[in-house]
């Protein structure tokens, strides 16, 4: 005669207890260290607003995204122009100093794109961290540039504007 256990006195799957308490530990300690890894989207518009309440759309202008760093500021303020007080060498200086920071951002970035029609642009994929927005114009000779912080959580999509509500008002972080 054979003799069958009924099926509730089998465990519900082949593994220890301590198994299991390991594997939903490990679980928990991925959710809370950021273990969702999904890629978020960033959205954004470009625009600036005259004095005489135009807003004008900065189409076509680039857009990068660059990863946040703790050095990031250190090393645009290395590159703060610096002058004797002489006109000539003041432009020359700071001419000098955005071209040092364009070469700086951009061997930063991770992701770049540009404005469409609208001013409108999108980066897709992006891995869940923090980051900078930039973009630098000119419009009626005035010269525009963003270094706006965003956070792009797992899965989710961001939005910035680049307006001159919020330009980078000190873009060489220049210690007076």
């Amino acid at each position: 005669m054979t003799y069958q256990l009924p099926v509730a006195a089998y465990p519900p799957f082949p593994c220890s207890a301590y198994q299991v308490i390991a594997l939903c530990t490990a679980l928990v300690a991925m959710a809370a260290c950021g273990g969702d890894k999904r890629p978020g989207v960033l959205v954004g518009d470009a625009y600036i607003v005259t004095e005489s309440g135009q807003e004008v759309n900065l189409k076509g202008m680039p857009v990068a995204l660059v990863p946040e760093a703790e050095q990031l500021d250190s090393l645009l303020s290395a590159l703060c122009p610096r002058t004797s007080g002489v006109a000539a060498a003041d432009s020359v200086a700071r001419a000098r100093a955005w071209q040092q920071r364009a070469r700086l951002l951009s061997g930063r970035a991770a992701k770049r794109t540009g404005t469409d029609g609208q001013a409108h642009f999108q980066l897709d994929s992006i891995a869940p961290g923090k980051y900078h927005v930039w973009a630098d114009t000119a419009y009626g000779g005035t010269r525009w540039t963003w270094l706006a912080p965003v956070t792009i959580a797992a899965g989710d999509t961001a939005k910035v504007a680049l307006s001159n509500a919020n330009p980078d008002e000190n873009p060489f972080r220049c210690r007076d």
